[in-house]
């Protein structure tokens, strides 16, 4: 039976896997790692040199211990995302490999053993991809020590864990595939019969909407609290914002599940009407593809924040300056997750509809009249996603919405932001289209 559940069924799902777990692994460990280096910079670590008696902070350190808070910050909104990054790819192993796990279920294999050993699948690839995104961390480290924070440049070693880490890392991210891959097989029919009618059910509960409500409004609420202590105040708003940042993908399906109802009962085209029965079919799996996406406009949204005190601050201010650069920087890795999560997702979605494409093209769908319908079927959630991450920009930037001047720079940023994302999606769109002509024309 293991020959037979392990046998590679596609280089290109594999390939899609591993792909989403490196560029997990190397976000995660890039981030955490530059965090540490700042904190190591302001003493704030234990096993630092300790500062002599009465002395203080030098004007380095005391930069390094202000941009702690903005390092914090970038990471609260990255790892999440990152996180989900690998949690996503495996839960898409799963669901492609769906009548592989119902063969083996009718020569007799049962379900705890199905399950064991293809989340075993799932944890080898989680592997892969964790220590080659370890290889991918190490090698654009040197680049990152060009980077001017207004303060001594740090070298490759600082930004780079503790050598203990790394292999913790490793096996952080394939515990939690494995976990993940364990949570998903519930969602998996397994069962010869209900594979071979794909009964798989999808359910979006309304409760996603009130749920997301009451994060924003908990955000609000201590983000406008007092606190005694600097370092508790920035945990307690780091905590809440990455809880904000990982909202936007509990609601997203419901709004898409929402959105596909409506336009599938006033779809004006007939290939508006399948890609939103698509969509409403599995919201679930249409908002991934552009969760990604959402998430790069939400840090967009962020980067206002810094281009508001950039402007402000009249000239070469050091700090403004430093956090300038960090926003790129967060803005720039961001883009990288939502580029690695836009493409995967897509042409993850066009593997787990081929026979969908190839039922409809030889029901005398041609195969441009597929693309038309693919497209509708990202072009709402896209327009979706604009609504949700601003929403959440807004949200997350209250605190100081009062404070912000009239500048333009901050619009110009978030259109320019949002015109890359939706080029992106089209990149996305472009590069998995010789998948569906695929999927149309192969045989059963």
């Amino acid at each position: 039976m293991i020959p037979l559940l392990l046998r590679r069924r596609g280089s290109v799902s594999e390939a899609l896997a591993v792909i989403a777990f490196t560029a997990s692994s190397a976000i995660l460990a890039t981030v955490v790692g530059g965090v540490v280096a700042f904190a190591h910079r302001a003493h704030l670590l234990p096993g630092d040199t300790p500062l002599p008696d009465g002395a203080g902070l030098s004007d380095e350190q005391q930069l390094a211990a202000s941009l702690v808070v903005c390092a914090v910050v970038a990471g609260a909104l990255l790892v999440p995302s990152a996180v989900s990054l690998g949690a996503s790819a495996a839960k898409l192993s799963l669901v492609r490999r769906a009548r592989s796990l119902a063969t083996i279920r009718l020569v007799g294999g049962t379900t705890g053993q199905v399950g064991s050993i293809a989340v075993l699948d799932v944890a080898v690839q989680a592997l892969v991809g964790a220590v080659l995104g370890i290889g991918v961390h190490l090698a654009v480290t040197p680049v990152l020590t060009r980077l001017d924070f207004g303060m001594t440049p740090f070298t490759a070693s600082e930004l780079m864990l503790p050598v203990w880490a790394y292999p913790v890392l490793v096996l952080v991210l394939v515990a939690l595939a494995a976990a993940s891959g364990a949570i998903s097989l519930v969602g998996v029919a397994i069962s010869p019969l209900g594979v071979a009618r794909e009964s798989r059910t999808v359910r979006v509960s309304l409760l996603r909407g009130g749920l997301w409500v009451l994060m924003l409004v908990a955000f609000v609420v201590v983000s406008r609290m007092s606190f005694h202590d600097t370092g508790v105040a920035m945990a307690v708003i780091a905590v809440f914002m990455m809880i904000v940042v990982a909202g936007v993908d509990v609601v997203g399906p419901l709004v898409v599940w929402l959105a596909a109802k409506a336009v599938g009962a006033t779809a004006p085209w007939p290939s508006w009407l399948v890609g939103a029965r698509r969509l409403a079919a599995d919201p679930k799996s249409g908002w991934r593809t552009v969760s990604g996406i959402t998430f790069g406009l939400v840090v967009a949204g962020m980067l206002t924040l810094l281009a508001v005190v950039g402007d402000s601050s009249g000239d070469a201010d050091q700090f403004a300056s430093a956090l300038m650069t960090g926003g790129y920087l967060t803005l720039g890795i961001a883009t990288v997750l939502a580029a690695v999560s836009t493409g995967v997702t897509q042409a993850a979605r066009v593997i787990d509809q081929a026979d969908t494409y190839r039922a409809q093209h030889i029901g005398g769908a041609t195969v441009a009249q597929l693309h038309r319908a693919r497209a509708a079927e990202v072009v709402l959630p896209v327009a979706l996603s604009s609504i949700v991450a601003t929403t959440s920009a807004l949200v997350l930037l209250s605190p100081v919405l009062g404070s912000m001047s009239t500048s333009v720079i901050p619009v110009v940023l978030y259109v320019a932001a949002a015109i890359c994302a939706y080029a992106l999606v089209g990149v996305a769109v472009a590069a998995s289209a010789p998948l569906v002509r695929r999927a149309a024309l192969s045989a059963r």
